[in-house]
């Protein structure tokens, strides 16, 4: 089974998990997923995988390169250098046929259930990831991670598997089939950027800075989102936290 198969196994089983999680949950315990989905989302995937990982917009502690990438990969988009690498396709070919998730390119709800296809990532593109032990490791255990996390929640409570991983999963489904079909199709645009992107006050709001879309295209490399006082940023915020310095290196 292909690693694209897998993920979309485990994407359709977590979203079976809302009929037992509506049958036997409650209604904090959605809350409570909905929180620990912002800790995946904000630390792992904004500040890990897409500002730390894929553009390289600052240098950070050895500590939180490890918990943001292992957080990051609960989010279930697949293993840090996948992601990165199809993240930095994504910004050399914006919108163009090899944009491996353009809705420009595809029908935009193939782009929102991260339907794809295969995608095969050129080299030259993750070649210092290939260097990173952390990242490295990551990609050649993902799914036995996966699978131990799992069994370890379901161990303790069923519900707690239900809740701490299969409902966070789903909201990132969602979160980031807003952004990659959303934010290439409609919003606001502060920068005429060579590209369909676009600012999605929407998308942001479960996304922790992620919506603001069009002026991350503007510049790449910039870890922060949010340009306007009412562009809400939290990962920026955590970046200034964790942050040794700035690395607009990529």
């Amino acid at each position: 089974m292909s690693f694209e198969t897998k993920l979309r196994v485990i994407h359709i089983l977590n979203h079976l998990a809302i009929v037992p999680a509506i049958y036997y949950g409650e209604w904090w315990m959605f809350l409570a997923a909905l929180g620990w989905w912002s800790v995946i989302g904000c630390v792992g995937i904004s500040a890990g995988f897409h500002r730390y990982l894929s553009h390289k917009a600052y240098k950070t502690h050895p500590w939180f390169e490890k918990i943001s990438l292992f957080l990051g990969s609960l989010a279930m988009g697949g293993s840090p250098l996948a992601w990165a690498g199809a993240h930095r396709m994504h910004h050399a070919y914006t919108d163009k046929e090899l944009d491996p998730h353009s809705p420009i390119q595809k029908d935009w709800w193939k782009i929102y259930i991260h339907y794809w296809g295969r995608i095969q990532v050129d080299k030259r593109f993750i070649a210092d990831l290939l260097k990173n032990k952390t990242v490295m490791w990551i990609h050649r255990h993902y799914f036995s991670i996966i699978t131990f996390w799992a069994l370890g929640l379901t161990l303790i409570d069923p519900l707690l598997l239900i809740f701490g991983f299969c409902i966070p999963a789903v909201y990132a489904f969602h979160a980031y089939g807003q952004i990659n079909a959303w934010c290439h199709m409609f919003g606001y645009r502060t920068y005429n950027t060579k590209d369909h992107s676009y600012n999605n006050f929407l998308a942001n709001l479960i996304t922790w800075g992620e919506g603001w879309h069009n002026n991350h295209h503007n510049k790449p490399t910039k870890w922060q989102f949010g340009e306007r006082w009412w562009e809400f940023d939290p990962a920026a915020t955590l970046i200034k936290l964790v942050k040794k310095d700035d690395k607009y290196s990529y």
